[in-house]
């Protein structure tokens, strides 16, 4: 796993609870789960409004600009 998602999610938590916007973070961890998944399972990916959006780590800068949306 990417050493980098933790550190990713901590931010995202951390900005959204800031804001006060809603986040849902689900845990994939078994192979049935990652088959019910809308998308290929990869270590990390971001829907927003239903939508799949991207498999790239957000920042603070890729939050906002997806918030945005």
């Amino acid at each position: 796993q990417c050493p980098f998602i933790a550190q990713s999610i901590e931010r995202v938590k951390k900005e959204c609870e800031t804001q006060a916007i809603p986040l849902t973070l689900r845990h994939v961890d078994t192979l049935e789960k990652a088959k019910a998944l809308p998308c290929v399972f990869n270590n990390w990916a971001v829907f927003y409004k239903g939508k799949f959006e991207t498999v790239n780590l957000l920042d603070d800068a890729a939050l906002q600009r997806l918030l945005k949306k």
